[in-house]
């Protein structure tokens, strides 16, 4: 049991049961920190039904100073030697834990990793799929549900910004990769949901605003900046003719 996976949650009772069952059910997770905030969807009867049955669940319902305050809450909370976070709509493939464990044992040097993540809604599937192709700092190539860290790397990148509302996860990876490449797993091991209340759904065009600011923070090239700007406004054109 080597994994602490974070879950930041705010009125998804619709999909915390699948989320919770996809960590608890795999062997090598040390605990699931979930940290609901304040919910009033039934959140928290499921999270105090689950405490009950799994040990390895903690969790707390109040009002906090937003998702990335939450990851951050869970990092230093954190007692495992591989950490993620997941986002408490989406959820995990059966071994995806194993097949991580599996890697970091054999890649030694390996800080971070990425695995392939799944989209529920098939149209949309693309735009993980092209993740594998840009570089970093023209598009947020990391499949963030599938990420995973080693815990004595995360000290070195530092916390979350807790003043992004989109972008957190996007700065934090770039802060990782100027410190340590990202390494590949070419196995699926999460599933990115999209739906009509989620964040990313209703607020894609300010994500990415988000991000285009973030990237300025750390280079001025102008081919880049160029580069961002356009696969931006082509990403955001191509969602909303496909969502139609």
């Amino acid at each position: 049991m080597r994994f602490s996976i974070i879950v930041p949650s705010f009125n998804q009772s619709q999909y915390l049961s699948q989320n919770l069952d996809s960590i608890l059910s795999q062997k090598e997770v040390l605990e699931c920190l979930v940290y609901d905030a304040g919910s009033i969807d039934g959140s928290k009867n499921i999270l105090k039904k689950y405490a009950k049955k799994y040990p390895k669940l903690w969790y707390q319902s109040k009002k906090d100073g937003g998702q990335a305050s939450a990851i951050n809450l869970g990092l230093k909370k954190s007692r495992g030697e591989f950490v993620a976070y997941l986002n408490s709509d989406d959820y995990y493939l059966p071994g995806a834990f194993l097949n991580v464990k599996n890697y970091f044992d054999n890649h030694p040097n390996c800080l971070w990793l990425v695995g392939d993540c799944e989209v529920s809604q098939k149209n949309l599937r693309w735009t993980f799929y092209i993740k594998k192709f840009l570089p970093l700092f023209v598009f947020n190539s990391i499949n963030q549900p599938s990420a995973f860290f080693r815990k004595s790397f995360i000290k070195k990148v530092g916390n979350f910004d807790e003043k992004l509302r989109y972008a957190f996860d996007y700065d934090f990876f770039i802060r990782a990769f100027k410190i340590s490449k990202v390494h590949r797993l070419n196995i699926t091991t999460s599933v990115f949901r999209i739906h009509n209340d989620s964040k990313g759904n209703t607020g894609f065009n300010r994500q990415f605003e988000e991000d285009f600011n973030v990237v300025k923070r750390y280079t001025n090239n102008s081919l880049i900046l160029f580069l961002h700007f356009i696969i931006w406004k082509i990403t955001i054109t191509t969602y909303k003719l496909l969502k139609r």
